[in-house]
């Protein structure tokens, strides 16, 4: 229960797959307007999830 209540964890689910939401989306459809906009977004988002991830991983290992 205590993953659930910690927003490092929440924010970097989010975070982590919107960021893949939107790499998936440029991957796949390559002919929209901006799809350069997805990439960089998606990256963008997809690595600050996966440090908030890292953090609470971290912070969840030093306090065990």
């Amino acid at each position: 229960m205590k993953k659930i209540t910690d927003l490092r964890f929440i924010i970097g689910m989010f975070f982590s797959l919107s960021g893949l939401i939107l790499l998936l989306t440029y991957f796949v459809a390559a002919e929209s307007n901006h799809p350069v906009l997805n990439l960089y977004a998606g990256g963008v988002m997809l690595v600050f999830g996966l440090v908030m991830l890292l953090l609470f991983y971290k912070g969840d290992a030093e306090n065990a």
